[in-house]
């Protein structure tokens, strides 16, 4: 019915012919593919981008001209989706229970594989330094939507790790991480992109950090009052206005040059407003934006793959890139084992946590073709090569990381973690 509508009113341009038509076959063709490989219990996530690649490269789906633009254009609201639920999902309570042991294993793995994955990078990609910490970046965020329902999984089965907590912490530093990802992204992408003076990139860096968290505390602070908590249509005001705000404060950094503050401010923003609400309001809230990531999902992940062309792939840019993420992901397996020590958790339940976090998908697709789209956009073409590299790399991220630590999860979980006696 949309398309009939689109076909009514903008002719060709939304004729079997034009590139929107395209689009929007995408999306369709990518949520059957991610339905169909559910059932082989696999993230549906990987089914939407393989349909993407597929299409991309029988020659269906080819966007040029005004459509790169608008391809970015929607790849950023799903990122803003994203970063809204990451802020919505932090559970504050859980969070001055766990503190420390959140906090380390958020913060310690991640610069532990961002910084494996720059060395890595440089040496075996070729890629400059910042380039490689950039890589980093991208590959250290772990995926929420992967991880989460396979925790769940586990709890349904027979509440492993509840006792101690297991799957909090996991998920609770599961979310730090991200926001430690995306706003070092940020950073590392003006400082990759500028065309000024070093200095002066870097010491813009931590104002846009500063702009980002106090718009986003100043919106989250509004949006704890309004609208008014008693107004019967207060769920679905809430979720218009979070995602309006959302949209405002990513597109709007941009356009004042402060690329990195948006998505902290999103997160911030979300985060502040919801701890202010009642707590079946927050659920209601997050029921929502859930409903709203299930509609732009297919549209993301089908995106994101039809910018890879398997005809222009070198294999050897493969083969190393295979091997720096790997090797990365070794490094950050062992870094996490070392910082869950001194906790209450066994061996085990540290091997498995360990290893919880392997999955990547989510944050890979959203911020892995920023950088190549910001390229674009400023006519950049020195730096496409490598905004490039930083793209395959991500969705190779996504094709071995995801189905893999699937299982992984799957199948640790029962044998290294403690049965919840009913």
């Amino acid at each position: 019915m949309l398309w009939g509508g689109a076909v009514s009113k903008l002719g060709s341009m939304a004729s079997p012919q034009g590139q929107l038509f395209q689009i929007g076959a995408l999306a369709i063709t990518a949520y059957l593919a991610g339905w169909l490989i559910s059932f082989l219990q696999l993230p549906s996530l990987l089914g939407m981008m393989l349909a993407g690649i597929a299409l991309r490269n029988v020659g269906f789906v080819v966007l040029t001209g005004g459509y790169l633009h608008v391809a970015a254009t929607l790849r950023q609201m799903a990122l803003v989706v994203i970063l809204l639920r990451a802020g919505l999902e932090l559970d504050p309570s859980a969070l001055k229970r766990l503190g420390t042991m959140v906090l380390r294993l958020a913060i310690g793995p991640a610069v532990v594989e961002a910084v494996a994955v720059a060395v890595f990078a440089y040496f075996l990609l070729d890629l400059p330094w910042i380039w490689g910490f950039l890589l980093g970046a991208v590959l250290a965020a772990v995926s929420p939507e992967v991880v989460i329902p396979l925790l769940c999984n586990l709890q349904t089965k027979g509440s492993y790790g509840k006792a101690k907590g297991i799957p909090t912490i996991v998920i609770a530093a599961a979310s730090f991480d991200d926001i430690v990802a995306i706003s070092a992204f940020g950073v590392l992408l003006n400082i990759a992109t500028s065309t000024g003076d070093l200095k002066t990139t870097i010491i813009r860096c931590p104002v846009g950090l500063a702009i980002g968290s106090l718009c986003g505390l100043a919106i989250g602070l509004f949006l704890r009052y309004v609208p008014y908590q008693d107004d019967t249509r207060v769920t679905m005001l809430r979720t218009l206005l979070l995602a309006a705000g959302g949209m405002f404060l990513m597109f709007g950094s941009a356009t004042i040059g402060y690329e990195g503050a948006g998505p902290l401010a999103c997160i911030i923003t979300s985060f502040v407003a919801s701890n202010g609400w009642r707590l079946t309001g927050k659920q209601a809230a997050e029921r929502n934006f859930e409903l709203l990531y299930t509609i732009i999902q297919p549209i993301q992940f089908g995106l994101i793959g039809i910018e890879i062309n398997l005809f222009v792939l070198e294999g050897r840019m493969v083969g190393l890139g295979v091997v720096s993420l790997l090797a990365s992901l070794a490094v950050r397996i062992a870094a996490s084992i070392v910082v869950a020590a001194g906790g209450n958790l066994n061996w085990k339940e540290k091997f498995f946590v360990s290893f919880a976090w392997f999955p990547k998908a989510t944050v890979q697709a959203a911020i892995g073709p920023v950088a190549l789209d910001e390229v674009r956009k400023m006519h950049l073409e020195e730096y496409e090569a490598y905004a490039t590299t930083v793209l395959i790399i991500a969705v190779l991220s996504i094709l071995i990381t995801a189905p893999v630590g699937a299982i992984l999860i799957t199948v640790l979980g029962t044998r290294l973690l403690e049965k919840e006696e009913q």
